[in-house]
């Protein structure tokens, strides 16, 4: 068994990893990650104080199925991309997606979760690891060295990071990018400064708060003349009857649809 120790922000990289084993369990699963089912086992840690969060259980997989699908359509279309994840933690996304033959596909993270990954995922010849914090932007010079279209996955990241510092990254990303496209989630607006009533946070570190969301993403659009908006989706809308039923009777009235709701977002940069 390997031990986890890792400080707050890389710890919420278990919860997801939890969720995903999770799903791969049942019939009805919105995704299967049979690596993520293997790794559970492999690490000490007591994953049961998540097991009466069900809506974040069903919200991580909603999230990982769309950003998966948005990747495999983008690789459809550009199959000698080079793919980065940022803040990858242990998602097994480049396994869960079978390896797909890109020119490239790196995963991005601190020190102590590549350090963790390491030991349950194997690198090979075309996914390799970076240490690096992703406001560290060596690696934009990594990723545009091989001179291919490129995607850009940021999962479970954002949101725990000031407004300004999130807007700064953006505008670096449109200062070293002339094209590539960025797929990230948006946290629910509402959940902003309420890390502490989070069904999975509450239960990791006590320093962890969630800081930045958007009501409107086409926001973003204002921050920089190269970033467009491409596609957002609603996660209630993707959910197939798993999030709980109060919650799925408020996304009905529009106020709460907006405001209540985490969406999936593919921006461009042009």
């Amino acid at each position: 068994m390997i031990e986890s120790k890792l400080s707050d922000l890389p710890e919420t990289m278990l919860i997801t990893l939890w969720a995903k084993a999770e799903e791969t369990k049942r019939a009805d699963a919105l995704l299967r990650d049979e690596k993520a089912a293997e790794i559970i086992k492999r690490i000490e840690y007591d994953f049961s104080k998540f097991s009466k969060a069900r809506f974040s259980q069903a919200g991580c997989c909603v999230r990982a199925s769309l950003i998966d699908t948005e990747t495999r359509d983008f690789l459809d279309n550009h199959p000698d991309a080079v793919v980065i994840q940022l803040g990858a933690g242990i998602d097994a996304r480049f396994e869960r997606m079978q390896r797909p033959p890109v020119t490239h596909w790196y995963d991005l993270d601190l020190e102590e979760a590549i350090r963790l990954r390491r030991q349950l995922l194997a690198e090979s010849e075309q996914n390799t690891y970076i240490t690096s914090s992703m406001f560290d932007y060596g690696w934009t010079e990594i990723v545009k060295s091989h001179g291919k279209p490129v995607l850009i996955i940021i999962e479970g990241v954002l949101m725990y990071f000031d407004p300004e510092k999130i807007r700064a990254f953006f505008q670096e990303l449109c200062m070293r990018f002339d094209n590539a496209t960025i797929l990230f989630d948006m946290l629910a607006f509402s959940l902003v400064g309420h890390s502490r009533q989070h069904d999975t946070l509450k239960k990791v570190g006590k320093d962890l708060e969630f800081k930045w969301s958007l009501l409107d993403t086409r926001e973003m659009e204002t921050w920089n003349p190269k970033l467009r908006l491409e596609k957002e989706f609603y996660m209630s809308k993707y959910d197939h009857g798993r999030f709980p039923i109060f919650f799925r009777m408020l996304y009905k009235i529009p106020y709460f649809f907006r405001r209540y709701n985490q969406r999936v977002v593919r921006l461009h940069i042009t």
